[in-house]
């Protein structure tokens, strides 16, 4: 175990926490877990980069094939991302009510649904044509991006057991063996692509569909890699594996996870499928800046790497402490991985805006593409940034179960909000992509408020903590999560500047 310290009762000397030891011991346990998600995460992005580089290199028809599939079946992999998002979380709250057996038990549920889940995920990649028919008259094209889908197939359900490992190691704060696998995965990956795609030797290997069946090779050997690592040698599960249980199919924790991964499902929807819509009517501006949004997507990608590393510990930390109902110490997390999430943010975006010539470079060389993305980065990056700050508070929210409220905020920080004025200001008044952008950064300010407003002012900690520990100790039954959690809004009287709202100490 990398950290297993016990969450200490602080609630009679909250004011202790925030002492300059106590703020320094907090910050490097996160640090010390953000560091190797931040390399796992953007070691998982470049994997897709890889396939996309080495397609590039067949030629032009199978790059936009693979381009033309991923936009239908990218967008299935949020329900993975949902039973992860379910499981840190319930996993992390159990492992903080030091209710050890019932980690094991989320782990067993989780494999169980997400093999029953897979099951619809890879019927739908094989009807990807009945959406892409009316993306693309090309027939050729047609068919080759549904040959894609076909065989990437494949890859759902090893990448879903592997999600599944990962949740639950990442829970109880184990993060090293997923960094070596994920990193290993990036050369096993280049290895795979270039083998199965050109061949070896005399075998002149399978050309186009090389590249998804590279895909399901590395995607395959992920799951058996941490097991053999995690399981096998490292013996990481022994605290919380009690063996197999009938419990993992047992009604009431099943709708408890079922609701809440649902919940989140929505969540992820509304929140990542807002910028496939932008992307839409980023069209209506041509070519070129298609092109330009296509890019500043890639680079807030490559940022979300940063922003994953510290919010996935922030949610780990504050998951133990609420589990273990101590709302003092959650506090305390939050403040500190928000202090340090926002520096990574703010340091990232730096030095996006500082290299930002010759970073254009590395996706482009067209100059009127480069002028574009110069142009357009300084906006981009106050929007990225103040993703990035929200990104760091929601994850405060998934560790509380407040998935509900997760839902609200996209809905109108996304949809109420971010498209009306992107479309406003981008087409209506011809601002252009930077007016879109714009729309972006006003989107992202008031999903960021919201947020905050929920967290600083409106929920009581000390009842959430409670229901939470409760729920984790088997000691009451669970019910609807978010109905449950209306009773934790704080009244008007008792509101407390966002300073005393964190540290719980009155002024």
């Amino acid at each position: 175990m990398e950290t297993d310290r016990l969450l200490l009762a602080t609630a009679a000397d909250p004011k202790a926490l925030y002492t300059w030891r106590a703020i320094r011991e907090e910050a490097s346990t996160i640090w010390s877990m953000a560091w190797k998600i931040s390399v796992a995460t953007f070691c998982r992005l470049s994997v897709f980069t890889i396939s996309t580089a080495f397609l590039g290199q067949l030629g032009t028809k199978e790059l936009a094939a693979s381009a033309l599939a991923q936009s239908i079946i990218g967008g299935l992999r949020i329900v993975t991302w949902a039973f992860a998002t379910s499981m840190s979380t319930l996993c992390g709250q159990a492992y903080g009510a030091k209710n050890y057996e019932l980690v094991g038990i989320w782990l067993q549920m989780g494999l169980v649904v997400l093999v029953v889940i897979s099951i619809p995920l890879v019927v739908a990649h094989f009807y990807a044509y009945l959406i892409l028919q009316y993306v693309t008259s090309d027939v050729e094209l047609l068919e080759m991006a549904q040959t894609f889908a076909n065989y990437t197939a494949l890859s759902v359900f090893p990448n879903a057991v592997y999600v599944a490992f990962r949740s639950y190691l990442r829970a109880q704060e184990i993060v090293t063996p997923t960094a070596v696998i994920d990193t290993a995965n990036v050369f096993l990956s280049i290895g795979a692509n270039y083998v199965f795609i050109y061949g070896w030797g005399s075998w002149s290997g399978f050309g186009f569909i090389g590249s998804p069946l590279a895909s399901f090779f590395s995607a395959t050997a992920q799951p058996i890699a941490l097991f053999l690592y995690a399981f096998v040698f490292g013996q990481y599960h022994k605290k919380t594996w009690f063996g197999w249980s009938w419990q993992c199919v047992e009604a009431t924790r099943l709708k408890q996870f079922v609701s809440l991964t649902s919940t989140f499902l929505v969540y992820l929807a509304l929140d990542e499928w807002i910028y496939n819509v932008i992307a839409i009517v980023t069209a209506q501006l041509g070519s070129l800046n298609l092109a330009a949004n296509s890019v500043l997507c890639n680079i807030w990608g490559l940022a979300y790497g940063v922003y994953m590393g510290f919010s996935t510990p922030i949610q780990v930390r504050v998951s133990h402490a609420l589990g273990a109902n101590d709302p003092v110490k959650a506090k305390h997390v939050m403040a500190v991985g928000f202090g340090l999430g926002a520096i990574a943010t703010l340091v990232v975006m730096f030095a996006i805006l500082v290299t930002r010539y010759s970073l254009v470079t590395v996706f482009t060389q067209d100059a009127a593409l480069q002028e574009i993305l110069v142009a357009m980065l300084p906006i981009f990056c106050v929007a990225a940034g103040i993703s990035g700050f929200h990104v760091m508070l929601s994850s405060v929210l998934e560790a509380m179960s407040l998935a509900l409220t997760l839902v609200f905020v996209s809905g109108v920080g996304s949809w109420a909000a971010l498209l009306p004025a992107s479309y406003y200001l981008g087409i209506q008044l011809n601002f252009g992509l930077a007016g879109l952008w714009w729309g972006s950064v006003i989107g992202e300010g008031v999903k960021f408020c919201i947020t905050s407003t929920a967290l600083f002012w409106l929920y009581d900690w000390a009842k959430i903590a409670q229901r939470i520990s409760d729920e984790a100790n088997g000691d009451e039954e669970v019910e609807d999560i978010e109905k449950e959690a209306q009773e934790a809004f704080v009244t008007v009287d008792t509101l407390k500047s966002p300073v005393a709202a964190v540290t719980n100490v009155s002024f």
